[in-house]
């Protein structure tokens, strides 16, 4: 949401007109938090002042938490198993990695490696969950290693489903330049689709993502 400058009414709008069961946001403040906070059944909203802001908002039955990460906490959401029409429980993280070139560098690039290091596990540990859905802004294009060692492990939903499509520019108003908003998807469960869902203010397109039992 651009840390505020995001429009909140066209995000209403955008919400009301896709209504999606899970809307998983990134630099998250207050404005967009109001909206959210009227949208979900169940919620987890953590908006902020600067870039930190993260929220899930889950239209019904959800298990929420949040991950200790150096810098952004991830979102998590644990949708139990035949409340939404899956077999098995469904978990979905929403995270926002640190930005490779924001200074200084070298902590950047720690923060980074840790990050990998942690959702690594997470998607790799013996007890997680049978599916899992890992979206949000990942600040790594498919040019860039981060993003090829979460392929590695992961499924590129966006890639998969035959509809990816570049997500962020430098201003609300340029052309989307990267796709480094992805929907990683493991288990039992794949994206069958994705679109770009337009914010006004955004300098990044919304991610809307379709996905079933796989």
């Amino acid at each position: 949401m651009y840390n505020g400058r995001g429009d909140p009414n066209s995000f209403a709008d955008a919400l009301q007109t896709h209504r999606p069961d899970v809307v998983a946001v990134q630099e998250l403040s207050g404005n967009a938090a109001e909206v959210l906070a009227g949208w979900g059944e169940t919620t987890l909203l953590d908006p902020r002042d600067d870039t930190t802001g993260m929220g899930v908002a889950v239209r019904g039955p959800a298990a929420l938490g949040q991950l200790d990460f150096p810098f952004r906490r991830p979102v998590t959401a644990l949708l139990p198993k035949g409340a939404w029409g899956f077999g098995t429980d469904l978990q979905i993280v929403n995270a926002h990695l640190v930005n490779p070139i924001a200074r200084p560098i070298r902590r950047s690039r720690e923060f980074r490696r840790q990050e990998l290091g942690a959702l690594t596990a997470l998607v790799t540990a013996d007890d997680r969950p049978p599916a899992q859905i890992l979206v949000g802004d990942f600040n790594s294009s498919p040019a860039w290693p981060l993003y090829r060692r979460l392929r590695a492990v992961l499924t590129d939903g966006a890639v998969a489903a035959g509809t990816a499509r570049r997500t962020w520019g430098p201003l609300p108003s340029s052309p989307r330049l990267l796709r480094i908003d992805h929907a990683f998807s493991r288990g039992t469960v794949k994206v069958t689709a994705t679109r770009t869902v337009f914010v006004t203010g955004a300098d990044h397109r919304g991610l809307l993502v379709d996905i079933e039992s796989g």
